[in-house]
C-alpha cells in the first residue's frame, strides 16, 4: 500500500506534466467537423515512451489539457458528471489506487486508498448523484470478489458484498432499476499482491456474469459459460438493458474460441455469432466494449490481434472488422465510436461498413485499454 507521505510526494512532480500547451500533440487533427461543437473531453490512462505512467485528457480540436502522473499503471477512467472537467482514475489490478483528477487544472484531488487485505480490480462506478462509488476488489486471503461502496467525498466504507466469484472486473448499473441493479463480471482469475499478477488457479477458474441487488447484495442471478476458461472480462449494457461481454482465453494457444457474449434475460449467455476464421483472428483476447444503442452497433476492441471488432446488437452477429495496430480503448460520442491505440492513435469510426478516419497520433504517449468521455470543463 501506498504511504500517504510517499502518494503526497510522487504528486510533486505533477506540476511538470500538466501545464497545458507543453505536452505531446497531435500531429494531424481530423475529428469529423461536427464532433468539435460537443462539449467533450477524452480522457484515458496512458503511459510514456520512457515507462512513465499518466491519465490524460484531450479535446476533441485535438489539444491535450493536461496530462497527470499516476502511482502505477491506470485501468479504467469515469466522468464525475457533476464536476465537469473531473474524473476518477482506477489503478490497473491488483492496484491500490483510484484518484480524483481535475483535469482543467491537471490537479489529482485526493485518493481513495484500498482497505488492508484488499486489492482494486481496475473498474468502478458511481450511483447517487456521483456520491456513492462502487468498486470492484479482492480480498486476498480469502480470494473472495468484492462489490464495496464508498461515500465519494469521505471514502468512508458503507457495504461490502460478495461479488458472487472471483475476480470481479468491470460491472456496471442495470437501466430502468433506479440504480438499484449492477452486473458484474466475475473473471474467475485469483491473484495474490506477492505474487503480482499470476493467475493462480485456471484450472479451477469459474468466470460468471452476476447481478446484484444493490440494497441488499443479493444476487439476483448468475450465469456461467461451458468453457471455464473464458474469463469474462468486460462489458457494456444497452439503453434497453441487453449485456454485452468480452472475453479473455486462458487455455491452449491453439485453441479456437468465441471471444464475445450476450445476456438479455434469458435462461443462459449467449455467444456471438461470428465463423472460426473470425474468432481465430481475434487472438484470444478482447479489451473496450462500446454499444451504440441508437445505431444497433457494438464496439469489442483487440489489442493483441490489431483490430477493431464491430457487432449487431440485436441479433449478435459479427459485421466487420479493421485492422488497427494495438487497438485499445473504446467510447462513443453523438453516434460515433472514438476508439485508442497503445501506440498514441485515436481513429474516430461512424459506421462499421466504412474505413475509419484516423484523428490524430500523440508522439509520446501510449493510450491504455480504456477510455471515456467527459464533460469539458468551462
Amino acid at each position: 500500500m501506498i504511504s500517504r507521505r510517499k502518494f503526497l510526494l510522487g504528486l510533486g512532480a505533477v506540476g511538470a506534466v500538466s501545464a497545458i500547451g507543453t505536452m505531446s500533440a497531435l500531429n494531424t487533427l481530423a475529428f469529423p467537423s461536427w464532433l468539435n461543437g460537443q462539449k467533450n473531453w477524452l480522457v484515458s490512462a496512458c503511459s510514456d515512451n520512457k515507462g512513465n505512467f499518466f491519465a490524460a485528457a484531450f479535446d476533441l480540436t485535438g489539444r491535450l489539457i493536461s496530462k497527470v502522473a499516476l502511482p502505477a499503471r491506470g485501468h479504467e477512467v469515469i466522468a464525475i458528471k457533476s464536476k465537469p472537467g473531473h474524473a476518477l482514475v482506477f489503478a490497473r489490478r491488483p492496484g491500490n489506487y483510484v484518484l480524483e483528477i481535475d483535469f482543467n487544472r491537471g490537479e489529482v484531488i485526493s485518493q481513495i486508498a484500498v482497505s488492508a487485505g484488499r486489492r482494486f480490480y481496475g473498474h468502478g462506478v458511481l450511483i447517487a448523484n456521483d456520491s456513492i462509488l462502487l468498486t470492484t476488489e479482492n480480498d486476498y486471503h480469502s480470494g473472495k470478489g468484492l462489490i464495496v461502496l464508498r461515500e465519494r467525498k469521505t471514502q468512508q466504507v458503507i457495504e461490502q458484498y460478495d461479488s458472487g466469484g472471483i475476480g470481479p472486473h468491470q460491472l456496471a448499473i442495470m437501466p430502468h432499476s433506479n440504480e438499484q441493479q449492477i452486473v458484474i463480471a466475475n473473471g474467475g482469475i485469483q491473484t495474490h499482491p506477492e505474487q503480482a499478477r499470476k493467475k493462480l488457479n485456471l484450472s479451477s477458474m469459474a468466470p460468471n456474469l452476476a447481478y446484484m441487488a444493490l440494497g441488499s447484495g443479493h444476487i439476483d442471478g448468475k450465469f456461467e459459460l461451458d468453457n471455464k476458461q473464458l474469463s469474462i472480462r468486460h462489458l457494456a449494457v444497452s439503453s434497453q438493458g441487453k449485456v454485452v461481454a468480452g472475453l479473455q482465453y486462458q487455455g491452449a494457444s491453439t485453441d479456437e474460441v468465441p471471444l464475445a457474449l450476450s445476456h438479455h434475460g434469458e435462461e443462459q449467455l449467449t455467444l456471438l455469432k461470428a465463423d472460426i476464421n473470425t474468432w481465430r483472428s481475434m487472438k484470444q483476447y478482447t479489451a473496450s466494449v462500446c454499444i451504440n444503442s441508437d445505431s444497433n452497433t457494438v464496439l469489442i476492441t483487440c489489442p493483441k490481434a490489431d483490430l477493431l471488432t464491430f457487432w449487431q446488437l440485436d441479433c449478435n452477429e459479427f459485421i466487420a472488422s479493421h485492422k488497427l495496430k494495438d487497438a485499445a480503448g473504446a467510447t462513443l460520442i453523438a453516434d460515433n465510436f472514438i476508439a485508442s491505440t497503445g501506440r498514441g492513435r485515436v481513429i474516430s469510426q461512424s459506421e462499421p461498413l466504412k474505413p475509419y478516419q484516423v484523428s490524430g497520433d500523440f508522439n509520446d504517449l501510449r493510450w491504455d485499454n480504456h477510455m471515456t468521455a467527459i464533460a469539458a470543463s468551462s
